[in-house]
């Protein structure tokens, strides 16, 4: 008995750290007044959708840039 009330004490207490977690996630949003609408959700879904796909040469291409780009 003692193992599962142990178990169930780590359970309850990794569930509020995701809890707090998720809470410190939504007061960042809204401190950056993200749009929290439906609306706003789905066209992000849906240029993620809709993205090109790139080559590995084009995606070795956009880490040589950012590389670049952190040197300066």
């Amino acid at each position: 008995m003692p193992d599962k009330s142990r178990k169930a004490a780590r359970e309850l207490e990794t569930q509020s750290a995701k809890d707090r977690q998720y809470q410190k996630f939504v007061e960042k949003a809204r401190e950056l007044e993200t749009d929290e609408s439906d609306a706003a959700f789905d066209a992000v879904v849906n240029k993620i959708a809709h993205a090109p796909k790139l080559t590995d040469e084009q995606i070795k291409e956009l880490v040589r840039r950012k590389r670049e780009q952190e040197k300066r």
